[in-house]
């Protein structure tokens, strides 16, 4: 059976046995109505602690919502970001590796937390995008620019926050949807949820396969069917939340994914039938207690990632367990500042074929983080982290912001934005221990980036349901210590090396302009994004300085975006454009600019039986134009796909 045929659900059977008994736990509850007085000493606001996106000021942030996400659900983040934001996701074909470079920085660069956890790979210090379903959360929010007095370590690029906000009194609700499209496509998702003023739960499982045997233009001729591409995917997902007393919340998370592919070879190269599988486990477990004027909240998380690689003539085994912990205490002081301070640990246990054998390191960090609103105008905030490493000194990293509110009238309003910050990377494991070549005593990379921002708001004094946001920032950042995999003298084999500095210095631009009424909705998007980013500084030996652009660095990159609703029909379509790409150091190869067009057209039937539940049939078109295109070099890409999905949502 191939890896696009067999479901493997074995790995959920423990997850679905829970998730049954999380759900009967609702319908025992509705049996048991909660007595007035007891109703009554609820707190009217959710119990929650002060995420560190609150002391984000000053900075950029991009927030995809619900109704974007949609279109999606049976998709991975790759998906949603490529189509939707003007980043750059270097992929190597549908179903395969895909990672992104946010201002000019490498994959390693950018930091993915789920509920607050750094989920990125210690061997790798990375994130494949096409292994994270978006059926696993509700929410993505993208955060460019340096942050690791946030966000800890690899946020010196951006960082991508995951998470599923918890919504408190909804009953119950679900959706399931079906999906088929071109080159075997077939994809599936459940999802379930209650809440009450108590509880909420949710729970979430979805599937992706393809054959992926798109034909493709070869070089100098002919038309090939791409071979070996094939892939499974699965996820699950489990929430919950419950209030315990006024002041106390309980948070309980599971995410469960894997994915079973064969790896797409390069173009022109001899099939040697390589294959991946991809398993992880995240299990959370935290308690919050809210007071007047106090907060404290203590969290545990337990990963496990197993990645194993083979071809005909090689194989790679790797497991990792990843333990983390994270104690904080807020403190309001006043009305206007509010006060935090919190460590975290975490320790790595690696069993890999590459290391020769067991690894584990340990690693700690504390911070604190201050958020002050003098006037309602103005907003300011300075975190700072204190990373501990084994074998290596890591340097401070604050993060400094501003926000001044300079005009607000009753139709508009714009605000500046600053923020000054340092960043940092710990060295993988990959490049601390693999065999041969790991460098135990290499240096963390660091980082300083500045940002200055505008944003401005403006709604139609006429019509109160026209509004339309605009963003400007300019950015400033250096990179030292910036690692390469590069031989040393007198050796056969590469090593990683602190060997470069990196400037990346750039312009985002974005607009959105959005008109309700009671029976329609439309929104229009733009984005832009001009990145520059090149070497300031090379040790290699004779390595030559100039201001040539960074390897897989566009130079510009755009996102347009229309989505409207017209009663019981919706339609929308995306059209992005990613600037060429150097895919050497001196030479003069480089790939060429490329334009996407999507588009997507859908009927909803609003009720069924007389039921509240609806039925809505969508059909997308992913690359309409046909286009012939390389995201990483000899890597295909699909031509015009048709995907047709049915879904059904009930409350």
């Amino acid at each position: 059976m191939s890896c696009a045929t067999n479901p493997r659900w074995r790995l959920y059977r423990v997850g679905l046995a829970l998730g049954s008994g999380l759900f009967a736990l609702p319908a025992a509850l509705a049996q048991q109505p909660l007595s007035p007085d007891s109703v009554q000493v609820l707190p009217m606001v959710r119990v929650e602690v002060e995420r560190p996106r609150q002391y984000a000021v000053g900075t950029r942030v991009l927030t995809l919502d619900s109704t974007t996400l949609a279109l999606y659900r049976s998709g991975s983040l790759a998906d949603v970001l490529a189509a939707r934001t003007p980043l750059y996701l270097k992929s190597y074909g549908p179903g395969q590796l895909s990672s992104s470079t946010m201002r000019g920085t490498s994959a390693q660069h950018t930091a993915i937390l789920w509920n607050g956890f750094n989920v990125m790979l210690p061997t790798l210090g990375q994130n494949d995008f096409t292994l994270l379903p978006l059926s696993g959360v509700q929410q993505v929010e993208v955060q460019p620019g340096p942050a690791s007095g946030l966000y800890g370590s690899g946020a010196i690029g951006g960082t991508v926050l995951l998470s599923s906000p918890v919504s408190w009194r909804q009953g119950f609700r679900g959706a399931a949807q079906i999906e088929v499209g071109s080159f075997g496509l077939g994809a599936g998702s459940l999802q379930a949820g209650f809440s009450n003023q108590r509880l909420a739960l949710r729970i979430s499982a979805s599937y992706r396969a393809a054959q992926n045997n798109f034909p493709y233009d070869f070089p100098g001729g002919g038309r090939p069917r791409q071979t070996n591409a094939a892939f499974w995917q699965g996820s699950l997902a489990q929430d919950i939340a419950w209030r315990v007393g006024q002041n106390g919340q309980v948070q309980a998370a599971a995410w469960l994914t894997k994915a079973d592919r064969q790896i797409q070879p390069a173009i022109g190269t001899q099939n040697d039938h390589a294959r991946q599988l991809d398993q992880s486990t995240r299990l959370l477990l935290g308690y919050e207690h809210t007071g007047m004027r106090q907060q404290s909240s203590v969290r545990v998380a337990w990963f496990e990632d197993i990645l194993n690689y083979a071809t005909d003539a090689f194989r790679s085994d790797s497991r990792v367990h990843t333990t983390q912990a994270q104690a904080s205490h807020t403190v309001r002081l006043g009305t206007s500042a509010s006060l935090r301070l919190g460590a975290e640990a975490q320790h790595f246990a690696v069993r890999m074929t590459d290391y020769g054998g067991f690894v584990s390191e340990n690693r700690f960090a504390g911070f604190g983080l201050l958020r002050y609103d003098p006037t309602a105008r103005l907003r300011l905030s300075a975190t700072v982290r204190q990373a501990m490493l084994p074998g290596r000194q890591v340097p401070l990293t604050p993060v400094l912001g501003l926000e001044w509110q300079t005009l607000r009238t009753s139709t508009q309003q714009l605000l500046v934005k600053v923020s000054a910050a340092r960043g940092y990377r710990a060295p993988t494991l990959n490049e601390r221990y693999y065999q041969p070549g790991g460098d135990p005593n290499l240096r963390p990379e660091t980082s300083q980036g500045y940002e200055l921002g505008l944003h401005h708001s403006w709604q139609a004094p006429t019509q109160p349901k026209l509004t339309w946001h605009t963003e400007l920032t300019a950015y400033r950042q250096r990179v030292d210590n910036w690692v390469m995999w590069w031989p040393k003298p007198g050796e056969s084999f590469v090593s990683p090396r602190n060997l470069r500095q990196v400037k990346t210095q750039g312009l985002e631009a974005s607009s959105s302009l959005q008109w309700r009424a009671t029976a329609t909705f439309w929104q229009a998007r733009a984005a832009y994004a001009y990145t520059r980013a090149y070497k300031s500084q090379d040790d290699v030996s004779g390595a030559t300085i100039t201001d040539r652009q960074l390897l897989y660095v566009p130079l510009h990159t755009a996102a347009l975006s229309a989505d409207g609703r017209w009663h019981r029909w919706q339609a929308g379509g995306t059209a992005t454009f990613t600037g060429y790409r150097y895919t050497e150091d001196t030479g003069p190869s480089f790939l060429p600019s490329y334009t996407l067009l999507d588009a997507n057209l859908g009927y909803t039937w609003p009720q069924l039986a007389g039921q509240p539940a609806a039925l809505t049939l969508l059909a997308q078109v992913r690359n309409l134009t046909n286009q012939s295109y390389q995201s990483y070099l000899y890597r295909a890409q699909p031509p015009r796909a048709v995907q047709i999905s049915l879904r059904l949502t009930w409350r």
